[in-house]
């Protein structure tokens, strides 16, 4: 279904009823990374999962993104679909967003999940993710998949389980290289250091062990920031943890938010 947030069309989809939470995917991606949460979470939650603003079905069209606008539009569409009060997961990238709209939302956002959590990135980092964005342009999205794909799954994923390493390639190769290039701007100029000190709900880090992308440093730096905040790490997963190791993830996530 889709939803008109502050002129850009947002495609989302609900899956179970209960207590809702909202997951939002990370750079490259769709909706579609929650698949298992969709269906191991639903049976207790309403699970809302979104295209972002410039990933798969959701409008492509504006003219640049932003870590703020990003988090209005994810305020905006949960009153739309009338959500109340709500869980609020991202990862990655969206992790900067999620935070501000836990710092400008406190009345909606229930509670916080952070999966592989950032709160702005390195010059070192923005160095890269700079010269990401001038090679998508170029060179399209082929260019990078390789090196996203290496980072997202273990090695051992990827040896065992290489339907789920092709799937993901494929997700990020179906990605307009325009619009990833200005989601990357996003994220270079994107900072969720100011709003960290206004979250008071409770939160959950979640991290992989093998984690090289937002590393446990990440995580301590966080957990410092936000009072209310604790730390939990996956074993035998990377970066995209929801999708490696589903059953540990699904559990983690019931257990905090039973408690929260």
């Amino acid at each position: 279904m889709f939803a008109n947030i502050l002129g850009t069309s947002i495609y989302y989809e609900i899956t179970g009823d209960g207590p809702p939470i909202l997951c939002i995917h990370g750079l490259g991606g769709t909706c579609n990374v929650w698949h298992a949460q969709r269906q191991g979470l639903s049976k207790f939650f309403k699970v809302v999962t979104i295209d972002l603003p410039g990933s798969g079905r959701s409008g492509r069209t504006d003219a640049s993104y932003s870590m703020e606008r990003w988090a209005d539009q994810v305020v905006q569409l949960a009153d739309v679909l009338k959500l109340g009060t709500f869980a609020l997961v991202g990862h990655s990238m969206t992790t900067i967003l999620t935070q501000k709209a836990a710092a400008k939302a406190p009345s909606h956002v229930r509670a916080l999940v952070l999966c592989g959590a950032m709160t702005e990135l390195s010059a070192a980092g923005k160095e890269a993710f700079t010269k990401r964005a001038e090679t998508v342009v170029k060179e399209g999205m082929l260019a990078v998949a390789d090196t996203v794909l290496a980072g997202a799954l273990t090695p051992a994923t990827r040896e065992a389980n290489p339907v789920m390493a092709g799937l993901y390639r494929e997700m990020l190769l179906a990605n307009d290289p325009r619009a990833y290039a200005l989601q990357c701007y996003a994220l270079i100029g994107g900072s969720a250091r100011a709003d960290q000190p206004a979250i008071k709900c409770p939160t959950l880090i979640l991290l992989g062990d093998q984690d090289g992308v937002a590393p446990l440093s990440m995580a301590r730096e966080i957990n410092e920031a936000i009072t209310n905040s604790t730390i939990r790490i996956l074993p035998a997963t990377a970066h995209l943890t929801m999708a490696e190791r589903p059953e540990l993830f699904n559990a983690a996530l019931i257990e905090f938010l039973v408690k929260s």
